[in-house]
């Protein structure tokens, strides 16, 4: 008996909880979940818009192998937090660094990334020497780079770093490649 009305207790304090939120909600001017969705969606939008300068449209490796310029390319998604935090400081960079490409890749945009790059987290952080050469980072370096290598000849093939970059590590990355 006392176990029933536990449980009928329980029942009419959710009940009230819900209640109280639904009334919450409504005062607050939120009328259901989907407009913060759309809140959320429009800010991402905007932050994105802020980025064209930088932006690769249609991936082609020919890209990385002309460029005349050492070359950053940071790589995610429009709803990966961390890339949208870096998103500024690449920009910034992209405007004031001159002999660096840095550059910014939306994976969504351009699928064929994933058929030249190892993507296995967002932000992933691909870095090049002039020509599209592999860059081959000090041993003393503060940055955490993964050494990818062609399995048959076991020459150097790309240089990754997976995860987001504060902009006082973007800057080593570039002060390693000008070493």
């Amino acid at each position: 008996m006392n176990g029933r009305k536990i449980a009928q207790g329980m029942i009419i304090l959710a009940v009230a909880i819900l209640v109280i939120i639904v009334f919450i909600m409504k005062r607050s001017g939120v009328s259901d979940i989907s407009g913060v969705q759309h809140a959320i969606d429009a800010a991402a939008a905007a932050e994105q818009s802020s980025r064209d300068p930088l932006e690769i449209e249609d991936f082609d490796p020919s890209m990385i192998r002309s460029s005349d310029r050492p070359m950053i390319i940071v790589m995610g998604e429009d709803w990966c937090q961390p890339c949208l935090r870096m998103l500024p400081d690449l920009s910034e960079l992209h405007r004031t660094v001159e002999d660096i490409e840095i550059r910014y890749m939306d994976l969504e945009e351009n699928e064929a990334a994933f058929d030249y790059f190892p993507i296995r987290v967002t932000p992933t952080i691909a870095v090049f020497e002039a020509g599209g050469k592999p860059f081959s980072p000090p041993e003393d370096s503060a940055i955490d780079y993964i050494l990818y290598s062609y399995r048959d000849s076991g020459d150097h093939a790309l240089t990754i770093h997976e995860g987001m970059l504060t902009r006082e590590q973007l800057e080593k990355m570039i002060e390693d490649i000008r070493r």
